[in-house]
């Protein structure tokens, strides 16, 4: 039985999925000749608001920000601070945690806002050592991670034991959650990021002890099944990921087994029909992190579609990346 009422949160999301981009403004945006014209469309959309503060056009990642730290606020207010959410938004918080341990002398201007922790409590409590004030697994993690940094000086080793103490962080808040699709969109998640993984080292070269390190546990594929597959040709592997449950990515072709840009994109649009389900619960948190998740994958988007016209990107290239909207 679900604790919290989440009625007036929900109509409240209801009403701002409406405003939400859909296909074909995403196509029209990719369409535009010049970074100018595309930023005169979505200033006829609800980021006209930051937009219009933009002193510089080519700052535009900055009005992309503040749309997201927008949503992200409101999201938490309207769920009252749902342990269940803080588990999407944790990963700004590594993200800048990760910049602190690689740089002892970031400062708070250097970092994202978009996370739980200011930037500037971030940075005295970690320069304090004061690491019993984050969650234990994050703690433990960061310990560990200072550690092996300070000892071989290699980056990678942050990156990969806060990514996994992220991911181990949400698995343990949202299993005995209030939302089986929460749990089952994260264990997704691992897997789709294990897959990535994968795919990454395999093209370029890599041992499969080096992915071994990478890997995260909790996911409903196995390290076991990745060993196997290591030294196989595409065929296999693309075989193999037909009889999974992300068998759609397989129609790819081998293309998703080739391509970054390819994997990358189903890797979202997976995750973004997967929390599309949330539209059609009523009375739960779940609309509130598909909003979330939606307006995420839309910023991911226009950054692909604006920085494409910075770099003067092919309109074809550029719709060979576009996400599916959540709208």
């Amino acid at each position: 039985m679900r604790e919290r009422n989440y009625t007036y949160a929900v109509a409240r999301i209801r009403s701002l999925e409406t405003k939400l981009l859909d296909n074909a403004q995403m196509e029209r945006l990719a369409n535009a000749t010049t970074l100018s014209e595309a930023l005169a469309y979505l200033g006829e959309t609800e980021y006209g608001a930051v937009l219009a503060n933009l002193k510089n056009p080519h700052q535009f990642e900055d009005a992309l920000n503040q749309e997201l730290n927008r949503v992200i606020r409101l999201v938490m207010s309207l769920s009252e601070d749902a342990p269940e959410l803080r588990a999407f938004i944790y990963r700004y918080d590594i993200e800048n945690i990760k910049k602190i341990l690689k740089s002892e002398s970031s400062t708070a201007d250097r970092l994202s806002n978009l996370g739980q922790w200011s930037p500037s409590w971030l940075v005295e409590t970690m320069a304090a050592e004061r690491y019993a004030e984050f969650p234990s697994e994050l703690a433990e993690a960061i310990i560990v991670a200072r550690r092996l940094y300070k000892e071989n000086g290699d980056v990678q080793e942050i990156d990969r034991i806060l990514d996994q103490a992220y991911f181990e962080i949400g698995y343990h808040l949202l299993k005995n959650g209030i939302s089986e699709l929460f749990f089952k969109w994260w264990i997704a998640m691992i897997d789709l990021t294990n897959l990535r993984t994968f795919v990454r080292m395999r093209l370029i070269g890599l041992a499969f002890a080096e992915y071994q390190r990478f890997f995260i546990n909790y996911g409903k594929l196995t390290l076991d099944q990745f060993q196997e597959l290591w030294d196989q040709p595409d065929e296999k592997v693309l075989s193999w990921l037909g009889t999974t449950p992300y068998d759609n990515l397989a129609s790819n072709g081998a293309e998703v087994l080739s391509s970054l840009t390819v994997l990358e994109r189903e890797y979202d649009n997976y995750l973004t029909r997967m929390i599309a389900d949330a539209k059609y619960i009523s009375l739960g948190v779940e609309p509130l992190a598909g909003y979330l998740i939606a307006k995420e994958i839309e910023c991911k988007t226009l950054r692909i579609i604006l920085v494409g016209k910075v770099n003067n990107v092919s309109i074809i290239k550029l719709k060979e990346r576009l996400r599916r909207a959540y709208a």
